[in-house]
């Protein structure tokens, strides 16, 4: 080749490793591009997705009493409108497990109070909940117990020090449910049931026995584990529904401020005077006692009646109380399943489908109070007082999962968070990010927009 032609396959050489080195820098230049926009639209996803929560506060704050507004309102909750960047329309959508049909979702929030609280529930409570065994409880109360001392079946410190990885227990309440998969015994399908990415639907993969993951039984109802009955954040602070704080029977001198009959008043201070003290307020109910002493110009061996009756029983129950300032892990009666209420003392089955079914026809007046059972006719004076100190009529712990989606961009974030209103202005005391689990359900922004 002469020497002309060897400089024109240079000068083509040239141009093409420059033609190359451009298209990189072109390509290059693009995905950076692409990534900063996918980049900035989870940012903005994760924007939309804390307003779902703020909207959710706000909405809570209002009407935190009223559950027909939280648990299942889609002109609220469903498909909500929160911005245009002038590409992509923003919304987001609070959904929830829905009992009455598991194949579809109720567009709403779950009050914790609806479950059972790991941190102060009895042993007896314990074992009613799904699949616990009496092993498992047993490791459960020992992991948050402050004592060294191992229960029959359970396991304190020296068990965990043998692990391969040992670890330091809690020795005190869980701060998250989460936690379990640190006590002995408890694993991730116990907790977790067959609901695998936190969607609360009963997916085809969920109800296939073997089939594919996750383990389920295919009995066409999803097992939602533990995460559907317990809690580990239910409390309330103890004031009457006015705000008032509630007098102690055991304690005050001033009993007077409760707004009692007088002969109740009285039945409570001769009570007291013998040593006696009461256990919660509902003992009160057709309450009889016989003197042991002789108290004033009433002779030992008289019988004396507290007066409290059904008339009475929501007032008493409002404004009496026995214990300190703070309530933990009451069941809110007004909201619990079946399931739930019948892991508490005094109900059975049977009774806890007949509260379910006759709170559907109750107003908010007659929920502001658990005394409605009594009231109602559907437990006897005796089987109320049992079941009493477990229960109240409030809720003010809420779980939320918003889902945060634009369209037509189609990117989308998922977060879930408890939100308290217990202490005046609603706050976030617990959140994470389920976006890695992945979509919760299929979105049809045009549907939901033609339903609008």
């Amino acid at each position: 080749m002469n020497r002309r032609g060897t400089i024109l396959v240079a000068v083509l050489v040239i141009i093409a490793l420059s033609a190359l080195t451009a298209a990189t820098l072109m390509y290059r230049a693009q995905a950076e591009v692409t990534a900063s926009v996918s980049g900035s639209r989870r940012h903005q996803a994760y924007a939309v997705a804390l307003s779902g929560i703020q909207r959710t506060m706000a909405i809570l704050k209002a009407a935190r009493a009223d559950r027909e507004i939280w648990y299942d309102h889609p002109e609220l909750f469903k498909g909500q409108l929160v911005c245009s960047d002038g590409v992509n329309n923003w919304y987001f959508t609070a959904y929830a497990y829905n009992p009455a049909d598991p194949k579809t979702l109720r567009n709403g929030v779950t009050d914790e109070a609806s479950k059972i609280n790991l941190n102060v529930a009895t042993e007896q409570v314990l074992l009613g909940l799904p699949n616990m065994t009496q092993e498992l409880v047993d490791c459960l109360l020992d992991y948050r117990d402050q004592d060294e001392e191992t229960r029959p079946e359970g396991a304190e410190q020296d068990y965990y020090d043998q692990l391969p990885h040992p670890y330091l227990i809690k020795n005190g309440p869980l701060g998250t449910l989460e936690e379990l998969l640190l006590v002995k015994g408890f694993h991730a399908t116990l907790i977790f049931g067959e609901d695998y990415n936190l969607n609360g639907l009963l997916e085809d993969n969920e109800d296939d026995v073997e089939a594919s993951f996750p383990p389920d039984n295919g009995d066409g109802v999803l097992d939602r584990g533990l995460l559907g009955s317990a809690t580990v954040w239910s409390y309330e602070l103890n004031v009457a529904n006015d705000g008032e704080q509630r007098v102690n029977l055991n304690a005050a001198r001033d009993l007077g401020k409760a707004g009692l009959r007088k002969e109740t008043l009285e039945f409570i201070e001769l009570y007291r005077a013998e040593g006696n003290t009461f256990q919660d307020a509902s003992e009160l109910l057709e309450m009889r006692y016989q003197l042991k002493n002789k108290q004033g110009n009433r002779p030992a061996g008289q019988w004396i009646e507290s007066g409290v009756s059904a008339r009475d029983l929501p007032d008493v129950l409002d404004r009496l109380t026995t214990v300190g300032p703070v309530l933990f892990g009451k069941v809110n009666i007004g909201t619990a399943s079946a399931k739930v209420l019948a892991s508490l003392p005094g109900i059975d089955e049977e009774l806890a489908d007949r509260i379910v079914q006759a709170r559907a026809d109750l107003d908010l007046v007659a929920l502001e109070t658990w005394a409605w059972p009594y009231t109602e006719n559907i437990v006897s004076a005796d089987t109320f007082k049992e079941m009493a100190p477990a229960l109240t009529a409030r809720s003010y712990q809420f779980r939320v999962r918003c889902v945060a989606y634009g369209w037509p961009c189609g990117q989308f974030r998922v977060i879930e968070a408890v939100i308290d209103l217990a202490r005046g202005a609603p706050r976030v005391i617990y959140q994470r990010d389920l976006t890695r689990l992945g979509v919760p359900f299929a979105i049809n922004v045009e549907e939901e927009e033609r339903t609008q």
